[in-house]
């Protein structure tokens, strides 16, 4: 159950930062390169995850980070640069991503857990 809640939020992560970099986007290229590397990782870890490879939410805790420090970067942007090339659409999707992917690692906090306990627990000589 934890894992398919944990990939329902992990694809609504994805959907947030698509929509943050379809609204910053100005090269169609490098929009469609970088949607395509954001959803490769974001799809090939969740089904890892839920055919219970080990280590696939380690891995996604990492993608949703840096996916996290992008939309950051958008706030940032738009709070020193006196508005300019951000529209105010944007940064209001970026904070609703990155509260979607501050709760992502609350939920998923759980599964990682116990999945660092199974690990230890296999790895530890009896």
């Amino acid at each position: 159950m934890d894992k398919k809640i944990i990939s329902l939020w992990s694809l609504l992560s994805l959907v947030m930062f698509i929509i943050c970099d379809f609204l910053m986007g100005e090269n169609a290229q490098d929009l469609i390169k970088t949607i395509i590397v954001a959803a490769v990782l974001y799809l090939l870890l969740i089904i890892g995850g839920l055919l219970k490879w080990r280590l696939a939410y380690h891995f996604l805790l990492f993608v949703v980070g840096i996916y996290t420090l992008a939309m950051i970067r958008i706030v940032f942007i738009f709070a020193t640069q006196s508005h300019s090339g951000v529209s105010v659409l944007a940064v209001v999707f970026a904070v609703l991503g990155i509260i979607v992917n501050l709760l992502w690692y609350r939920i998923a906090a759980k599964q990682i857990k116990s999945d660092y306990v199974r690990i230890v627990k296999k790895n530890v000589k009896k």
